[in-house]
């Protein structure tokens, strides 16, 4: 045998040294953590059942997790011998904990580690090494420090047996692989095989997911998998045991992405709440085939409500998840997602089925479809998709869970194909819309497009700085029971654009052309009408600067006077009939437009010119827009005659219309917008709005405040609501969430919901009621959902968190 000294370490000795005796003399040990600079990432994997496991499983309250031993007392790293240290800061040292569970995807994919090379050298510091030459048996004591690549092993004393590969250590040993950090008393390792096991054991999970626990016995089965016998796991970060997992066995898989529980109790604060002899859950976030968390919810409509989806992870690129909805009111509803993603495009199909509605008073099966599709091929084609049907109009306002789905009066069924080349495009789309109000008379019912053809040349230049440009569009418009046809419209322009960094001046002339084949015409009315009607625009705009302080800030501010005149003859034309026209809202934004209606069946007649102003004040050193003021009217030479429906107008002056947006201080932010007419003697306001913002980050702190009013053009489109939505915390772990929209035309609440929020960053439990009206006429509808969720096993519950998200403005996404 021959012993020698080693004295050029690559972490202190005396420092190895301490620590190592520190936790050799401890009755049971705990892996030690490397300095910080040394840590990697890492793997994880999962065994079967033994009978070492049951065995610890019948301890029913005691583990590492429960009653610290006596050898939790270790040394920082780098510190001075320190017996009294907390070894659940030595465990996490170096490693953050700023998620728990699996890791977010807002963070990003988590390290790639390169498999290790059979050549990898491994790198040893020791005090003493003690070498047998016929048994090739390496001993090393006095602090072992053996690094390979990602890997390391410390501990007290160690064995390397040089023919087989197999270490065995004495005493509180650490082991670390790349997202793995393990302290325990023994270890029994191979470097060639990457197998081995330790005794009583914390370990560590980082970067693809934060996850801690304790185990009797822990074992490598390879590079990426592990298995514990006698184990607690949590989610939880260090010092908080909110929930844990306490199970004979568990074997992770890193591969795979999956941990594999056998007897397993679920514990809340140490008691257990919950067996299952077998739990299943995701330890990242990649797609897995196998059921998810089931939801409960209630609701006056559907009673109790429980759903029990199953994912199945199909392909790479597809997948699908089937929704068995049981409601104990109505009977049993079968929803499925399908969605799919290929090189060229990506799609979704939705539907639910009822065969049997026990609270529907019509007959047949009860049915909802949706489809959408996105694609891209060869370069330049594109596709969409958005197709919805439903088999009654009771559907959404029976099954729906949005105001915004439940009040939907049309749905949209159009499919497009676009062709994208230099210089112009092509587009072609089939359109129509199923009604599902049954207040919409056959004859209100909007228009097919059967098909719709739209043609753009690009702006080009053609010599002396003039730009043309044309824009074509073919439309059969589709209806059963009024007056149907084709339309063929164009509008060449030619413009002349003079910008400079003072600001612009831009006169444009185009000419509206178009011509109709209609059938089922009016008596007396003309089957092939048609129409040329030129525009002349000319828009001017200057820029004036100055700096300025914005409430202690360093800004510019700038004046924008803008004029904007436009010209269109008069040419009758109610002859044709309003395909797609409709009155544009009138918006500071609009007062730039050259036709004061939708579609291509109205051109409006005008002389008149646009007067407006805006100011703003932007950061000097970060150039952000801090506030904008924009006011702006119209100013008419001659009466419009041209509407879609009234007579015609006679006022000589347009309302005021103006807008404001302000970044008031550092979390509020505001929006205002108005239509003031003060030549009304009654009712002067068309339109205001005011929206107002706190948001702290993280929307730890969220409050939006909202007025809106429009007058309408009748009683039955006018609106006035007031809309407040929040989330305010009430102390470190406990949140309230609510939304009230009220309606000030009738007097009565729209829609109202409130709830609470208890939690920290593993677990949260949220309980929200709400009380909502589809109409005006319909009866209110009272539910109650309640969803708990523990960060990597899942949500049980309703979906609270996802209903948030889409009916609070700003409430964040996790």
């Amino acid at each position: 045998m021959t012993a020698l000294a080693l004295s050029t370490l690559s972490v202190p000795l005396a420092w190895a040294q301490s620590r190592l005796q520190a936790l050799s003399e401890a009755p049971s040990a705990h892996p030690i953590p490397p300095p910080a600079s040394q840590l990697r990432g890492a793997v994880l994997e999962q065994p079967t059942t033994t009978a070492s496991e049951h065995q610890a499983e019948t301890r029913e309250t005691s583990s590492a997790f429960d009653q610290p031993k006596a050898s939790d007392k270790l040394p920082n790293p780098g510190a001075e011998p320190a017996s009294r240290v907390d070894p659940e800061a030595l465990l996490h040292d170096g490693l953050d904990w700023d998620f728990c569970g699996p890791r977010p995807a807002r963070l990003g994919s988590a390290p790639m580690t390169a498999p290790l090379a059979p050549d990898t050298p491994i790198e040893i510091d020791t005090g003493a090494l003690a070498y047998q030459r016929d048994s090739g048996i390496l001993t090393l004591s006095g602090g072992v420090d053996l690094r390979r690549a990602g890997e390391r092993l410390m501990a007290d004393r160690l064995t390397y047996d040089r023919n087989s590969g197999n270490i065995e250590t004495q005493g509180a040993t650490l082991l670390e692989r790349p997202g793995l950090r393990m302290i325990g008393d023994q270890a029994r390792l191979n470097l060639e095989t990457s197998q081995g096991q330790m005794q009583h054991v914390s370990y560590r999970f980082s970067q693809s997911a934060n996850l801690r626990g304790t185990a009797d016995l822990a074992e490598l089965l390879n590079s990426d998998q592990t298995r514990y016998s006698g184990l607690v796991y949590s989610t939880c970060p260090p010092g908080s045991n909110a929930w844990s997992i306490k199970a004979s066995t568990l074997k992770l898989d890193q591969d795979e992405g999956i941990g594999v529980a056998r007897d397993a109790r679920l514990r809340i604060k140490g008691v257990p709440v919950v067996y299952t002899p077998y739990l299943r859950f995701p330890i990242d976030g990649r797609r897995r085939s196998g059921f998810l968390t089931p939801t409960v919810g209630t609701s006056d409509a559907s009673g109790l409500e429980l759903v029990a989806p199953y994912y199945w992870n199909i392909a790479p690129n597809l997948d699908m998840t089937l929704s068995p909805h049981f409601l104990s009111e109505r009977g049993l509803l079968m929803g499925t997602e399908l969605r799919y993603l290929t090189r060229h495009d990506s799609g979704r199909i939705e539907a639910e089925f009822i065969p049997d509605d026990a609270k529907y008073a019509g007959n047949g099966a009860r049915w909802a479809l949706n489809l959408e599709e996105n694609g891209t091929w060869l370069g330049r084609f594109s596709t969409l998709l958005e197709f919805s049907a439903v088999s009654d109009d009771s559907y959404l306002e029976d099954f729906g869970n949005g105001l915004d789905i439940t009040s939907t009066r049309q749905l949209l069924q159009r499919g497009t194909v676009s062709y994208f080349s230099d210089g112009w495009s092509l587009q072609t789309a089939l359109q129509g819309y199923q009604t599902v109000d049954p207040e919409i008379t056959p004859e209100q019912r909007p228009y097919g497009r059967l098909p719709q053809v739209i043609f753009n040349l690009s702006p080009v230049e053609v010599g002396a700085g003039l730009i043309a440009s044309v824009n074509a569009e073919y439309d059969y418009f589709d209806h059963n029971h009024i007056v149907y046809g084709q339309r063929l419209a164009m509008q060449p322009s030619l413009s002349l654009p003079l910008r400079r960094s003072y600001g612009h001046l831009i006169p444009r002339l185009s000419l509206n052309l178009s011509g109709y084949d209609l059938s089922n015409a009016a008596l007396g009315q003309p089957t092939s009408p048609s129409h040329s009607i030129p525009t002349v625009e000319v828009d001017g705009k200057l820029v004036f600067e100055r700096d300025a302080d914005w409430f202690g800030t360093d800004a510019l501010q700038t004046l924008e006077p803008r004029l904007y005149y436009l010209y269109t003859p008069y040419e009758d034309q109610s002859a044709t009939p309003v395909f797609d026209s409709a009155d544009l809202t009138f918006t500071f934004s609009n007062l730039f437009r050259s036709n004061r209606f939708t579609g291509r069946d109205r051109i409006g007649d005008a002389n008149q010119v646009t007067t407006a102003l805006s100011s703003r004040f932007l950061n000097a050193g970060t150039g952000e827009e801090m506030l904008r003021l924009s006011v702006g009217r119209i100013l008419y030479f001659a009466d419009r005659r041209v509407q879609v429906v009234g007579p015609t107008e006679v006022a000589d002056e347009s309302p005021i219309t103006g807008e404001v947006a302000a970044q008031l201080f550092d979390r509020w932010r505001g929006r205002a917008s108005l239509e003031w007419d003060p030549a009304e003697e009654t009712d002067q306001w068309g339109r205001r709005t005011l929206q107002l913002q706190y948001r702290e980050p993280n929307a730890e702190r969220l409050v939006n405040l909202a007025y809106r009013f429009d007058r309408g053009t009748s009683i039955d489109n006018r609106f006035e609501t007031t809309d407040l939505s929040f989330r305010m915390p009430v102390s470190n772990a406990v949140n309230v969430v609510g939304r009230w929209l009220y309606s000030l035309e009738t007097e009565e609440t729209n829609d109202a919901f409130a709830g609470i929020e208890f939690g920290q960053c593993c677990w949260k439990i949220r309980l929200l009621g709400r009380h909502s009206k589809n109409r005006t006429d319909s009866p209110a509808n009272t539910s109650v959902m309640l969803q708990v969720e523990l960060a990597g096993l899942g949500a049980f519950g309703s979906s609270v968190d996802s209903f948030l998200q889409r009916e609070v403005y700003g409430y964040p996404v996790d």
